[in-house]
């Protein structure tokens, strides 16, 4: 392991924390949103994580990207944990933790496949 220091990004790092604020907080809160621009729980779930992980990927630029979604799809999990709290009031569902997958393969997807194209093709 090298002892290098990281690159962050701190005004995107900043607004990354504030959007997981903000999703932690919704998630958590009351539902109170049945007539939203979004009506479909499981797409809001995937266009929440889909933001997060673009903003972490821009926030964190020199970290490993499969790590990053590892890390997002662990606060994923943990959201569902702490809905499934009967003091919360909230359902947990593992459709909402595979929405969350799917938004975060969304966003990163491409650019693994992009670092792994301009690592492997040899011009």
């Amino acid at each position: 392991m090298s002892l290098r220091a990281r690159k962050i990004n701190r005004l995107v790092f900043i607004v990354f924390l504030a959007a997981s604020a903000f999703a932690l907080a919704k998630a958590l809160l009351p539902d109170n949103d049945s007539l939203g621009l979004i009506p479909w729980d499981k797409a809001k779930h995937f266009l929440v994580f889909y933001v997060l992980s673009i903003l972490a990927s821009l926030a964190l630029p020199q970290s490993r990207l499969h790590r990053v979604g590892l890390v997002l799809l662990a606060f994923g999990g943990a959201i569902e944990v702490l809905q499934a709290l009967p003091i919360v009031h909230r359902d947990a569902s593992w459709f909402d933790l595979l929405a969350d997958a799917c938004g975060i393969s969304a966003a990163l997807g491409p650019m693994l496949v992009s670092q792994w194209w301009r690592k492997t093709a040899r011009f």
